[in-house]
């Protein structure tokens, strides 16, 4: 099984399971009761994963204000009505964070190698009566401690109900983080150093376009612009009727615009596709240009704002799965889990594609079972594959493939039923899987080789 990457190789499910080679050396079936323990399981023991720790569970959630990020040995969770920090050896609590008065969270970023996380909160004092949000103030915090370091207002609309933007911004989280940078969205792009809170630029985007989703990074601020013609309608987002979705880059250290490129080229990307941004450094988007997730691809770029080929959602790999969490990017490529349709049925598969020529470099089977979570980090691409809940016997298990060649490195089943991922961590010898907003269960479970 080791290094198989042949998209027509059989499965392995049934028969008498899965065997890890480790060491060289081909674990054996030994006596009856190891042999019992195949028959109901599919699996040699040891080649499982157990839970290390959990923590307690959550009560009722919202949909805002979600995230979690692993700092050092801190995994810190934010959702609406707090952000907690958690020990990741043990699942132990380090701090908990809760809004002063009755204000909530609106949304979180962080600067994972800054430790600082960005909390976009309610002011707390807002009159009682008032029944939408005030989401005007950003609180810095030291990711490692829980304390506050700085705060800023946001300005708000007068005339803002529940929903609207803040500032003229066609998304809903006013704030970024990354490379050094705060990137407050209230009078364009206002940049604030992220562990102090100083002034250090103001970006002017160009007069036909509105700023969207921002990544700062160290080497650049990648952002998406809505552009449209000077001379157009605008809507109530103060966007151009018509106008498209570009991938734009401000300098760091100064803000000065230094590149800006349409997504598409003969079919332009409608500034409102259900867009993300993979990468900031390098700049990698996926967007829908329909508003069809079945519809879409990803969008890199290199020095100077040169467009690379676009890997489509559907092509000879299959059809990617467009969601964050199933993608990742390093310097020069894209890792992105991948349907395919075979007689009798669909199979799943990891690929990775060289992103200066949006072609395939390998792909590797998982076999039967939909990949639903992908963690690059060190040279390994790992990769959590999911049954379905309603099956007599769920199934998940574990895939740890090498990111150059996409060879498997370590495959492993889970003891328990994995919870839905929303991000992956790997600290030390433990798998963490997060869910920070879920309104039932842990927030984190930590995994074990068993």
């Amino acid at each position: 099984m080791a290094g198989r990457t042949n998209a027509d190789a059989p499965s392995r499910r049934g028969g008498i399971g899965r065997v890890l080679i480790a060491g060289g050396a081909v674990l054996a079936l030994i006596g009856a009761a190891t042999a019992g323990c195949l028959a109901s399981t599919g699996r040699f023991p040891g080649d499982s994963m157990d839970i290390a720790w959990q923590t307690p569970a959550d009560g009722k959630s919202s949909e805002q204000g979600n995230g979690a990020w692993l700092v050092g040995d801190i995994l810190v969770r934010s959702r609406f009505d707090a952000a907690t920090a958690y020990d990741a050896r043990t699942g132990a609590q380090v701090w908990d964070l809760r809004p002063p008065g009755r204000s909530r969270i609106c949304a979180a970023e962080a600067d994972v190698d800054r430790s600082v996380l960005l909390v976009v909160r309610d002011d707390e004092n807002r009159p009682a009566s008032s029944r939408r949000e005030l989401c005007t103030v950003v609180t810095a915090v030291d990711m490692k401690t829980g304390r506050e370091i700085w705060r800023t207002p946001i300005p708000a609309d007068a005339d803002a109900d529940a929903d609207a933007k803040v500032g003229r911004r066609f998304e809903r989280s006013p704030v970024a983080a990354g490379g050094g940078l705060a990137l407050v969205a209230d009078q364009g792009l206002r940049a604030v150093d992220v562990r102090t809170g100083e002034p250090r630029w103001t970006a002017a985007v160009p007069g036909n376009c509105v700023p969207g989703k921002a990544a700062p990074a160290d080497r650049h601020v990648a952002v998406l612009l809505a552009c449209g013609a000077p001379d157009r309608p605008r809507t109530d987002d103060e966007v151009p009727e018509g106008a498209e979705l570009h991938a734009a880059a401000f300098a760091p250290t100064t803000g000065a615009l230094l590149w800006s490129t349409p997504l598409g080229d003969r079919e332009p990307v409608r500034w409102d596709a259900l867009s993300s941004i993979v990468s900031a450094d390098p700049l990698v988007v996926s967007a829908s240009g329909t508003g069809d997730k079945a519809s879409g691809a990803y969008y890199s770029f290199g020095e100077g704002g040169v467009p690379h080929p676009r890997i489509e959602f559907s092509g000879e790999h299959g059809h990617l799965n467009d969601k964050l969490r199933v993608a990742a990017v390093d310097g020069t490529r894209l890792y992105a889990l991948a349907g395919y349709y075979v007689k009798g049925g669909t199979r799943h598969r990891a690929v990775a594609f060289d992103l200066t020529t949006g072609r395939p470099v390998w792909k590797t089977d998982l076999d039967d079972l939909p990949g639903v979570a992908l963690h690059l980090q060190d040279g390994k691409v790992t990769v959590i594959v999911k049954g379905s809940a309603t099956s007599a016997v769920p199934d998940e298990d574990l895939y740890v493939l090498d990111a150059a060649t996409g060879k498997e490195r370590d495959s492993r089943g889970f003891h328990d039923d994995v919870a839905p991922a929303d991000e992956v961590f790997v600290y030390e010898d433990l798998l963490i899987v997060a869910r920070p907003g879920a309104s039932s269960g842990p927030a984190f479970t930590a995994y074990a080789r068993a």
